[in-house]
This record gives C-alpha cells, sequence and structure tokens, in this order.
C-alpha cells in the first residue's frame, strides 16, 4: 500500500478530547494529504470498576456522590462518542478531509499497538477537561520528538515534528539515543533553519524522559513507533497516564 494512501488514527476515549486537539489532527491530514479514521474505545477496564460493590461515582464540579453501573456506564460512552464524532465531522469538513468514525471496546493503548496496515501514525489526544484545557494548550510553545537512530519512522518523525513546529510557530526540542543520531538532526537543523534544540537522553530510563517533558511541556509529542518508547505497551501507558500532551506516533 502506498504510503500517501495511509490514514492518520486518532483515538477517543472517556478522557475526553480538546476541540484544539482536533483541529491539529484534521490540519495535519490535510497537509499530508491523507484522510483520516476516528475510534472511540470504550474502556473495558471502566466497565469493570464500575460493577464493583464498593464502586462510586464523584462529580468533578460538585463532589456529589453517586452510584454508576456498567449499563449506565456504556449509555454515557454512546453519547460521548456521538458528541465526539458530531465534532470532528464538522472540523473535518472545514478542511476537506475524508473521515471514517467507529467504536469499539478495549483499552487505548492496545489499539495503538495493534495498529492496522491502513494506518501510519496514531493521534493520542491528552486528558481533557473543559476546566482549564484549552487555555493550558494556548500557554505550550513547544513541540517535542524522539529520535532514535535505529528506529525505522525516525526521519518520517522528525519531519513532521520540524513542519508541526513551523506551522504553530512553536520551538522544536528533539530527544536523541546516540552522538550518530544527534548530529544527523543537527544536519537537518542546518538545513531548516530556525531555533530548535537537540540533547541526548537515555531512552532506557523513562523517569528521566518523563521528568524532561515534563520540563518543556510541549503541545505535542512526537515519536517513532516501534523504538524503545513503544515497544514495551506499559511504557507507553505509563507516558499517556503521565502527560498533558497530545501523543503522536508515526509509522
Amino acid at each position: 500500500m502506498n504510503s500517501n494512501n495511509k490514514k492518520l488514527l486518532i483515538v477517543f476515549d472517556a478522557t475526553g478530547c480538546a476541540p484544539v486537539t482536533m483541529h491539529t489532527a484534521t490540519e495535519l491530514a490535510s497537509r499530508l494529504h491523507t484522510g483520516i479514521k476516528a475510534l472511540y474505545v470504550e474502556d473495558i477496564n471502566l466497565l469493570k470498576a464500575v460493577d464493583l460493590p464498593f464502586t462510586r461515582e464523584v462529580s468533578l464540579y460538585t463532589a456529589t456522590v453517586s452510584s454508576v453501573d456498567s449499563a449506565s456506564m456504556k449509555q454515557r460512552f454512546q453519547t460521548d462518542a456521538e458528541t465526539i464524532k458530531k465534532q470532528i465531522e464538522e472540523i473535518a469538513i472545514t478542511h476537506s478531509v475524508s473521515l471514517s468514525f467507529s467504536s469499539m471496546s478495549g483499552h487505548k493503548t492496545q489499539v495503538v499497538r495493534n495498529g492496522t496496515e491502513e494506518v501510519n501514525m496514531v493521534l493520542i489526544p491528552a486528558v481533557y477537561s473543559s476546566m482549564g484545557r484549552e487555555k493550558q494548550y494556548h500557554l505550550k510553545h513547544e513541540v517535542v520528538v524522539v529520535f532514535e537512530e535505529h528506529a525505522p519512522s525516525s526521519d518520517r518523525a522528525l519531519d513532521i515534528a520540524l513542519s508541526q513546529a513551523a506551522k504553530m510557530k512553536y520551538q522544536l526540542f528533539v530527544m536523541a539515543d546516540s552522538e550518530h543520531a544527534k548530529n544527523r538532526v543537527e544536519q537537518v537543523f542546518e538545513r531548516h533553519g530556525g531555533y530548535h534544540v537537540c540533547q541526548l537522553v537515555d531512552f532506557s530510563r523513562l523517569d528521566e524522559v518523563i521528568s524532561l517533558l515534563h520540563k518543556h511541556a510541549p503541545a505535542l509529542f512526537v515519536l517513532p513507533d516501534g523504538g524503545c518508547l513503544t515497544r514495551d505497551e506499559k511504557k507507553l501507558q505509563q507516558m499517556i497516564d503521565s502527560l498533558e500532551s497530545d501523543i503522536l506516533l508515526v509509522r
């Protein structure tokens, strides 16, 4: 399959998604002349948890405690999916981007790890709350990208990160895993111009990676799929859970 015909997969779940993330996804798809495959994941672990006898729901806004069960949670998933579908359809139309939307039960990291051949990018939105998430997003001014010397999609990830940083007028911060990789990145910087930074990072130390990401607090974190940080599902889940950044996996 020609890579130009592959799609961008954006994975939604009950944690929500900022409208600005949907715009980012559709703008990226438009620029790369590809379509979007949107998938709403009904978190199976959450469904199991709500059927436990001691589970209660606490309202984020009023702190009210109430009971909850899997039937009502499934209904919420359906309503949530319909709302997100309507939002992203409207945005996709404005960018003339083709879109398909579906739902499934499972877990976000399983979907990401078990990707299909028709997808070459996966966007995982940051956890979203309407209470300040949009404001926080617009205060961010960096795109962070991982460049692993032996990850086949590192060059593509760097190209996409550079184009996103340029479009958003953000600084680009690159984490490289070797001196050779750092030199390759700096050669690309010389061709593109602009103010960018590259730093050597030990990717086997996830705590170091997450600490750097918290320090830079990027609007978008781009990394090559199949590398050190994405081969291990537990590492990937830990990054997703600990970051307030949209994550783009490039295959």
